[in-house]
């Protein structure tokens, strides 16, 4: 249970109680996992009355409606992970230690790039342009979240692939995510990028066998541009070890006004969409390349 109210840190973390959401059938279907990583939507006042964002902007960093979108799991004995927390409070696809050195003791080995500008763990920022909070953010905040919102979704993450492998001999994961409709450059992104850390994250012919079936639904799709992937995708993906990860990257245009933050009528179509591709996934299952022996 999440400690009882304190602070206006205490305030958001009751709120997030609790912190993820976690379907998992008595038989799974076959090896296949999902999991949603940044569609928590849960702003509590305490945050917002300390951010220096509206909660609209806040919420531009959130994979809007994903986890709704894979809810055809419950009905097809797919395990379905997905967080209550937002990504801007938390971000479970960095690794654990992804924080500006200020943060760390001295002598600690230097921080990631992206967590000197405050995109790491715990962000301070939304891209690298808009401060999430109005006062610096104290490190001491750090430890409840890790704690409390990012190893339990961790923890159950890692549960469900290793339950699979003991299952079917190997473990599939779909870390699904959204992207912005368009680049920075004012670029048309395609409707789906694949990342599997450039081939080191899945086996070629699962990779190969996925991108066909959003090709034979009529999506333009790339493999690794402009996402390969993150910590998730890095840190469990073993496809020599039977534990292959695909992380998948919707284009919001497909599904969602980004101004008002309401579904459009493509919606219906993309979930539709998603659910025959896992069954065709699935119905593929006994072809997947097995584990190493």
């Amino acid at each position: 249970m999440i400690r009882r109210q304190k602070t206006w840190e205490d305030a958001c973390l009751k709120a997030f109680d609790p912190p993820i959401e976690l379907y998992k059938p008595d038989m799974a279907r076959g090896p296949l996992v999902l999991a949603s990583p940044h569609s928590g939507r849960i702003y509590p006042d305490a945050l917002i009355e300390r951010s220096a964002l509206s909660r609209q902007v806040l919420r531009q960093n959130e994979d809007a409606y994903i986890d709704d979108m894979l809810g055809f799991a419950r009905h097809m004995n797919i395990p379905l992970l997905s967080a209550n927390f937002p990504r801007c409070f938390v971000d479970v696809n960095r690794q654990a230690d992804e924080i500006p050195s200020s943060w760390k003791p001295q002598g600690a080995l230097p921080s990631t790039a992206r967590a000197e500008l405050g995109l790491g763990v715990v962000p301070t920022m939304i891209t690298d342009k808009n401060q999430i909070y109005k006062r610096a953010l104290k490190p001491s905040a750090l430890k409840a979240r890790l704690e409390l919102l990012y190893h339990p979704y961790h923890n159950a993450l890692a549960k469900l692939m290793s339950e699979a492998m003991q299952q079917f001999g190997r473990a599939l994961l779909f870390d699904c995510h959204s992207m912005p409709g368009f680049s920075a450059a004012r670029q048309r992104r395609p409707d789906i990028v694949l990342g599997d850390r450039h081939g080191t994250a899945c086996h070629p012919e699962t990779m190969a066998r996925l991108e066909a079936l959003f090709l034979e639904r009529g999506y333009s799709v790339t493999r690794n541009h402009p996402y390969a992937g993150g910590y998730v995708t890095a840190h469990y993906g073993r496809p020599a070890n039977g534990m292959e990860v695909i992380q998948i990257e919707i284009n919001r245009d497909l599904y969602l006004n980004p101004i008002n933050m309401r579904r459009k009528t493509g919606y219906a179509r993309l979930a539709g969409d998603l659910k025959s591709i896992c069954l065709d996934m699935l119905g593929g299952a006994e072809d997947m390349p097995m584990a190493a022996e």
